[in-house]
């Protein structure tokens, strides 16, 4: 196992242990913190103190967000937590003087601090995580979260019965204490910044430019407001049934204990598959949908089971589903962006909103008390509601995002080695054309067509060709006889006569085919320079010339330059199987200078072709075309379709070099015929790609799958992840993640891979110049 590995494995370990401990006294918190509170005072005041435990949020949110800003979040944290820690101690001394005062005291804590460090503990898992292996391991980390808030929930059961409030405050200083000394064993992975990235922009100036943070910001607002008003609905419903003291500590703290076990229920068994079929978006949409469902209920039935039913269901959702997908969404975004505004969404966005909720229903107490429940629940069903709404562009702003995170990778990487041709191209505006001696020398081995077949055999001019000749010089001839004797009743008839042969007009076509088909390679090329532009009538006989390697390329220039006005002659040669590979292949090179929809539209037919070299001339002529006109429709389903076909193909040929063919022979896998051919299957596969998919985004992450940086590679991954449909990634991913196909180790085996991730151009890169169109294209998308 690699240094890496160790590392990763040892951090996700840390995690988990660090999420169990904050997560268990989290909640532990929250039970002691509602049974505290209301022992010492009315439901209605639970209103009042959830408004002001919001404003202290914001404010505390706000001050930390320039301290994240500053510091990485693996160092500011462990100092929260060991202030929060402190405060701990000070309530729990506190508790024997004024213990009112002491319960103000705690909820205010709990709400606030505690949100903070939440939010600060899933900023260094994200940071210390590139996206694709942040996926792989959120469900191990909230694992070990739901099972803390398990645990927690069974102390402050027994708890309540065996200890005073006093010591299970001092407890949860404790714990905060463990929290503080485990953070900094996560560790964080080194990102490269480059300073003309480093701004001073504010979180709210960021918020403007971000329309992707604005809409999260959004959906945790609303759900916040929500979560406030069925969070009273039950506490008040829950006091007026236990009263105060032990009892309704020990009921809280059971109520959290389900919620706990369920949570660690769903995380587990769920989750996962969750993630797989859903989506982040779809997760994270799993919370207000549940909302809009049971609150409905608690209308039809209202009492303390259903409001702890509807309560229990958003939480349990909010602390598994909701949160394995909400956490995922901030993994593309840069450190610049993320460390100033995502604590401000996830502590301020959320405080404001349950500020929103406690100040409507403080109202709604005060104008309609004897109907406050049900207009409360209607209204939270409503932001529910807009929940959903707002969750419809979170999946299309995670790709923009994950997009804009390949943007910034590879033009720091290109600073860091600005020799590297690699990364030069990582940064070029345009992927590199494949090279057609390439594709041939590399596919030769694998294909039956072979390189080309020399040498012309003898062509006989047809009798039709012939006359077709004569016919417009008959015509003429008849015509000007017409036009010297008058009416045609007036012509005599006569004999035919026959003029001395050497007295016959050579015609000049008739020469030019026959040069072009004596198979004297001076004449012919003689022929083509004396016919520019070529004449209708030599098309066809210049089309067979693409079969004699002697002429071809001088044939292929005459024909480039009559190619809009035989399109349909071109398209039936390429698509007539009778016709000599290099031929079909010679003239899909031609092809690639048409952007018309019928040579796109033939092109897309070829790809169904049984030559592999063929399917790959066509795909690389395809992608031509689209570059040329991007406003062409193309077949994506039957594009993906074929991108597929060749990734099934390709799986199962390195499946058997790498466990049947691997073990007779001492060649590596890689380095092998069969090897050699899934390189080139990969890079048609990618071809196709680049077709149909967005291709400045698509570039830099084949480019990323190529880095050395674990980070970059798995950015990329994650990106292809998310814009590939489920059959064409199913049947691609193993050869994406098999590290002994790594593009990255066979880059230098395949000029095609080289060239389409960007190795093979050289040259010097604007960095300046590229910077500016990144930052415009950034803008265009913001408005």
């Amino acid at each position: 196992m690699s240094t890496a590995s160790n590392s990763t494995g040892k951090s996700a370990r840390a995690a988990m242990i660090v999420a169990a401990v904050m997560i268990g006294q989290n909640l532990a918190g929250r039970a002691l913190r509602d049974g505290f509170f209301l022992s010492h005072f009315e439901p209605n005041a639970l209103p009042t103190v959830m408004i002001g435990s919001s404003l202290l949020s914001v404010a505390l949110v706000l001050s930390s967000a320039r301290v994240f800003r500053r510091f990485a979040p693996v160092h500011a944290l462990p100092v929260l937590f060991a202030c929060s820690a402190l405060l701990f101690v000070a309530e729990w001394a506190l508790s024997f003087r004024a213990p009112g005062l002491a319960a103000i005291a705690v909820y205010l804590h709990t709400t606030s601090i505690g949100a903070v460090v939440v939010s600060g503990f899933w900023s260094v898992v994200n940071e210390r995580f590139d996206p694709h292996t942040a996926k792989q391991l959120i469900g191990r980390i909230a694992g070990g979260a739901t099972l803390g808030g398990v645990l927690g929930g069974l102390a402050v059961w027994q708890g309540a019965a065996a200890l005073s409030i006093a010591t299970m405050i001092l407890c949860l200083g404790g714990l905060n204490a463990a929290c503080a000394i485990g953070v900094p064993v996560i560790g964080s992975r080194s990102v490269t910044t480059r300073r003309e990235e480093e701004t001073d922009d504010s979180a709210l100036t960021i918020f403007e430019q971000t329309p992707y943070l604005r809409h999260l910001a959004l959906l945790v607002a609303l759900i916040a407001f929500g979560a406030a008003i069925y969070d009273y609905a039950f506490k008040a419903k829950a006091a007026a049934r236990f009263g105060s003291g032990g009892e309704l500590v020990g009921f809280f703290a059971l109520f959290y204990l389900g919620v706990g076990v369920a949570t660690f229920l769903a995380q587990n068994l769920l989750a996962k598959r969750s993630l797989a079929r859903l989506g982040l978006a779809g997760n994270v949409a799993t919370l207000p949908g549940a909302a809009c469902l049971l609150g409905p209920l608690a209308l039809l039935f209202p009492g303390l089971p259903t409001m702890a039913a509807l309560r229990g269901g958003t939480a349990v959702l909010e602390s598994s589903l909701y949160r394995s997908g909400y956490e995922l969404l901030y993994t593309p975004l840069s450190p610049e962006k993320k460390r100033p505004t995502k604590t401000l969404i996830d502590v301020g966005g959320d405080k404001l909103g349950a500020a929103a909720g406690g100040g409507f229903a403080f109202l709604v107490l005060g104008i309609v008390p004897e109907a406050a429940e049900p207009v409360l629940l209607c209204a939270a069903i409503g932001t529910a509601l807009a929940g959903l709404l707002v969750t419809r562009d979170l999946h299309k702003g995670y790709i923009a995002s994950l997009a804009e995170s390949l943007h910034n990778h590879s033009i720091a990487a290109a600073e860091l080695d600005t020799v590297d041709a690699a990364t030069r191209q990582a940064v070029a505006e345009t992927i590199a054309f494949i090279d057609r001696s390439a594709v041939r020398a590399g596919t030769s081995s694998a294909s039956s067509g072979g390189g080309s077949i020399s040498g012309t055999g003898a062509h006989r001019i047809g009798r039709a060709e012939v006359l077709a000749q004569l016919r417009p010089a008959a015509r003429a001839d008849r015509a000007e006889d017409l036009t010297d004797t008058g009416s045609p009743a007036e012509v005599p008839p006569r004999a035919p006569a026959v003029a001395p042969i050497e007295t016959w007009e050579i015609d000049d076509t008739l020469v030019a085919i026959a040069h072009l088909r004596a198979g004297d390679t001076a004449r012919v090329l003689a022929t083509l320079r004396r016919h520019k532009p070529l004449p209708d009538a030599l098309v066809g006989h210049v089309v067979d010339l693409l079969d004699d390697d002697a002429v071809a390329e001088t044939a292929s220039e005459a024909l480039r330059t009559v190619a809009p006005a035989h399109t349909g002659l071109l398209l039936d040669t390429v698509l007539r199987l009778r016709s000599p590979p290099p031929v079909r292949r010679r003239i899909c090179d031609i092809l690639a200078t048409l952007p018309t929809q019928r040579c796109a539209s033939g092109l897309v037919q070829l790809l169904a072709d049984s030559e592999f070299e063929l399917r790959f001339r066509a795909a690389a002529a395809l992608l031509r075309v689209v570059q040329r006109n991007s406003a062409l429709r193309l077949p994506g389903e039957q594009l993906f379709a074929a991108a597929g076909t060749e990734a099934h193909d390709c799986g199962r040929l390195w499946r058997y070099q790498t466990t049947i063919e691997g073990k007779l022979t001492d060649v590596a896998p890689a380095h092998s015929a069969a090897g050699k051919r899934v390189i080139h299957g990969l890079a048609y596969v990618f071809t196709l790609l680049f077709t149909v998919l967005d291709r400045e985004p698509l570039r830099l992450a084949i480019g990323a799958l190529a880095a050395d940086d674990a980070a970059q590679r798995g950015t990329g991954l994650e990106y292809l992840h998310n814009v590939l449909p489920p059959d064409l990634r199913e049947a691609l991913w193993p050869l994406l993640e098999d590290r002994r196909l790594s593009l990255g180790t066979l880059r230098a085996e395949s000029d095609i891979l080289a060239e389409i991730i960007g190795q093979a151009r050289p040259g010097a890169i604007d960095l300046e110049a590229v910077r500016k169109r990144v930052k415009a294209r950034r803008a265009d998308t913001s408005h």
